[in-house]
C-alpha cells in the first residue's frame, strides 16, 4: 500500500465553505492500494473564515499549524521545514501531496523529486503558477476534485469528445492561456503555456487533433493566431498586437447568456437546459459534462456557483 503525505497551505487554496471539499479530498487520494498517512495544514487560525473550517479539518485528522500572517512566508518556510524533515523521518512516505499554487515551492518540488517521491499539486487555477506545476509529477485544480458537484445533465463518454472538437477552439484555447499570462504579469513560455492550457480545460491533449507533439501543435497555433515567439527571447511567447484585449472562448459567451445580469442563482440544470434551447453541443468546445464547463468559467473568474438545499447553483461575477 502507498503511503502519502498531504500538505496544505489553506490560504492559498482556500475552498468555499460547504463545498465538501474535505471528504471529496480523501475519497480522491485514498483507495485500496492508496493510504494518507500524515495530513498537515497551515495558516492564521485566527482568521474567521479559516476559523470555520478549522474544526472540519481536526475531525479529519488534520494537524494544525498556526502561521500568523503578520510574518512574511511564514507558511512557506513552516511547510517547506515539515516536507523537509518527513523526507528523512518518515521514509516510508512515497507520494507528496502538496495543496497549494505558490511558485516559492518550486525548490521543495525538486527536493522531493531528488529523493524519489512522487509529487502531486492541488492548487488553484486562478492563482497558480506554472512554474510550479510543470515540476509535478501531477496537477488538478481543486473544484475538479469535488465530485460532489454533481451534473444535472447526462455526461457524455470521453470518447466522443475527440471526434466532435474542432482545432480553432484548440488555438483560441492556446492564444486565450497566453493572453492571460500576460496580463498577470507572467511571461509565457512553451510550457508553461501548455500547463495553462490543461488547468483551464483538463480535456486538452494535443494529440486529439492529429499533433505528434505539443510543439508541433504550437507552432501551428501559432500561424493561426496572434502568438508568436519573443525576437528578443525565443523561448518566450509574445501577442502580435499592442494590446492584450480579450479572449474569451465562445462557449463561455454562450454559458453567460444564459445567466441574468442581474446575479440571480440559476441551478446548473436550468443553465444546460437553456444551452440545450440555443442548440449549443457543448463536446464541440471539448467538454463531456456540463460540471466542467461551469469549472472552467469558474476558474477564469466569470461565474460563482454555491451548494444548497442538495443543489447546485451558479451566478454571473
Amino acid at each position: 500500500m502507498q503511503q502519502l503525505a498531504v500538505l496544505w497551505d489553506i490560504e492559498n487554496v482556500t475552498p468555499q465553505s460547504g463545498s465538501n471539499f474535505l471528504q471529496d479530498l480523501f475519497d480522491f487520494l485514498e483507495h485500496d492500494t492508496h493510504k494518507i498517512s500524515s495530513s498537515i495544514c497551515f495558516g492564521d487560525w485566527t482568521r474567521y473564515n479559516l476559523k470555520r473550517v478549522s474544526m472540519s479539518l481536526f475531525e479529519k485528522n488534520f494537524e494544525l499549524i498556526h502561521v500568523p500572517r503578520a510574518r512574511k512566508n511564514s507558511a512557506d518556510i513552516s511547510l517547506i521545514t515539515h516536507a523537509t524533515e518527513m523526507i528523512f523521518l518518515y521514509p516510508h512516505l512515497e507520494r507528496f501531496v502538496l495543496i497549494t499554487g505558490d511558485a516559492d515551492f518550486r525548490p521543495l518540488l525538486q527536493t522531493l523529486r531528488k529523493h524519489g517521491k512522487e509529487t502531486w499539486v492541488i492548487c488553484d487555477a486562478g492563482n497558480a503558477s506554472e512554474d510550479l506545476l510543470a515540476l509535478a509529477d501531477k496537477y488538478f485544480d481543486y473544484r475538479s476534485i469535488g465530485s460532489e458537484l454533481a451534473d444535472e445533465a447526462e455526461d457524455t463518454p470521453s470518447s466522443d469528445i475527440a471526434s466532435s472538437v474542432t482545432k480553432e477552439n484548440a488555438f483560441q484555447l492556446f492564444e486565450e492561456a497566453v493572453t492571460m499570462m500576460l496580463k498577470q504579469k507572467k511571461q509565457p513560455s512553451l510550457g508553461s503555456v501548455k500547463v495553462k492550457m490543461k488547468l483551464l480545460n483538463e480535456n486538452f491533449n494535443e494529440r486529439t487533433y492529429g499533433y505528434s507533439s505539443w510543439k508541433e501543435f504550437a507552432v501551428d497555433a501559432m500561424s493561426k493566431t496572434q502568438v508568436a515567439f519573443d525576437p528578443k527571447n525565443k523561448n518566450n511567447l509574445i501577442l502580435k498586437r499592442s494590446n492584450l484585449g480579450e479572449s474569451m472562448p465562445e462557449i463561455f459567451k454562450l454559458l453567460l447568456d444564459t445567466l441574468p445580469d442581474s446575479g440571480e442563482w440559476v441551478t446548473f440544470s436550468r443553465s444546460s437546459q437553456l444551452l440545450n434551447t440555443h442548440q449549443v453541443d457543448i463536446k464541440q468546445f471539448g467538454y463531456n459534462r456540463f460540471k466542467s464547463l461551469i469549472i472552467d468559467a469558474e476558474k477564469r473568474n466569470l461565474v460563482e456557483t454555491k451548494y444548497e438545499d442538495m443543489k447546485w447553483y451558479v451566478r454571473r461575477k
